[in-house]
């Protein structure tokens, strides 16, 4: 079944944002300082009137800039649409989990609560037995994404803003909501990660057989659609990788990197207390759809296409076999050459905002770092996966 969600709103993300680095150049700025920025939104020809207070990450030559509010937002103004820059003495600082709470109470109405845990800012209308879980869940991903990396040599930063999740309490509200934050393309899904809102979008998987009362309860419903909760996990690794220095929110990010990564995270274990027993454990369902694939793969033209380009995610006919091949490649890099795999991601999280590269300098990155023979790698990486051939 394709997966579809991050990829197509990644998509439609870099769109919006590619104005700005097509001008003739980019003023990157220092971005300490507050500023009130008044501006006409249009979403989906809707057009609306907004004043922001945040900061100007990025200015272009024609007077478009990348602003940035102080809930982590990022939007990219074109001239034509800002109005007003009122620069303040104050410098910028994020909101506290209060004030964002506060703020999400405003936007999403009386109907729904606000929950703190130390990283995050859950605002839902689910009851408070599965956003605690939630928010419970989300901890432990942190604390394991952080382990996993620390043990590879890699410091990860803490988040600069609370991480959001946005709770609804069945599909048919989080599939209102997300046509309109996100688009049509995003009503299917079982949730996404927002690049441009830094929010993760989900709802109660568990509510068809009405509220779950406890923890446990939860557990044993999700256990039977193990799908469905490596989808909530998916997110949340997009999320905590895109705010923890890995990943750079409107930079140049290969989508089968960051697929790659967040496939690698997705299966939690209800077997033991923390849900992971180790992260990086083998995707059974990643496995099986690769198994498929490679009957009709094409080498080494295939691992060259994922390398260079992002179109493969967003065709609904090749979405399937392209994340499958990203979890494998993932898999078969950090378990086979990992420290190379930490040089290539170090080099990706360096990357500055809104700068695209071609795909020969994508391909150039990777080889730089992996090797030139293409060839003799997909040969090796195959190999290697061959050795899961009997488990189902």
């Amino acid at each position: 079944m394709p997966r579809i969600s991050t990829s197509t709103l990644y998509a439609a993300s870099r769109r919006t944002a590619c104005w700005l680095a097509a001008t003739c150049g980019l003023l990157l700025l220092g971005a300490d300082r507050l500023e009130r920025i008044t501006f006409t939104d249009i979403q989906q020809d809707q057009r609306r009137t907004l004043q922001v207070a945040g900061r100007v990450l990025t200015e272009a030559q024609d007077g478009g800039i990348l602003l940035q509010g102080r809930d982590g937002r990022l939007w990219p103004i074109p001239p034509e649409q800002l109005a007003k820059r009122e620069p303040t003495e104050r410098e910028f600082q994020p909101a506290p989990p209060e004030e964002l709470g506060q703020q999400l109470r405003n936007e999403f109405g009386p109907e729904f609560d606000v929950y703190v845990t130390p990283h995050y800012v859950l605002c839902a209308n689910t009851g408070d037995s599965y956003a605690e879980w939630c928010g419970g869940l989300f901890e432990r991903l942190y604390t394991a994404f952080h382990m996993h990396w620390k043990q590879r040599g890699v410091e990860l930063a803490e988040p600069e803003f609370p991480l959001v999740a946005i709770l609804f309490r069945d599909e048919r509200q989080f599939a209102t909501f997300a046509a309109r934050d996100a688009g049509p393309g995003l009503a299917s899904p079982k949730g996404y990660f927002s690049i441009p809102t830094n929010r993760i979008v989900l709802y109660d998987l568990t509510a068809s057989e009405g509220a779950a009362g406890t923890a446990a309860e939860i557990e044993r419903r999700l256990e039977a659609v193990p799908f469905n909760v490596a989808t909530v996990i998916h997110e949340a690794t997009h999320q905590i990788a895109f705010n923890s220095g890995l990943h750079t929110r409107f930079a140049d990010n290969p989508l089968w990197f960051t697929e790659g990564m967040a496939m690698y995270f997705e299966t939690p274990d209800f077997r033991t207390g923390t849900n992971w027993r180790s992260a990086g454990a083998l995707n059974r369902m990643r496995l099986r759809q690769f198994r498929d694939y490679v009957s009709r793969r094409r080498k080494p033209d295939s691992l060259m296409t994922l390398l260079q380009s992002d179109t493969r995610f967003t065709d609904a006919e090749t979405a399937a076999d392209a994340y499958a091949e990203s979890w494998a490649l993932t898999y078969y890099l950090i378990k086979t050459r990992g420290k190379d795999y930490v040089t290539y991601l170090q080099r990706l999280a360096a990357k500055s905002r809104l700068v695209w590269n071609t795909p020969d300098e994508r391909l150039d990155e990777f080889r730089d770092v992996f090797g030139q023979d293409l060839s003799a790698l997909d040969a090796e990486f195959l190999r290697y996966m061959q050795r899961f051939n009997r488990i189902r």
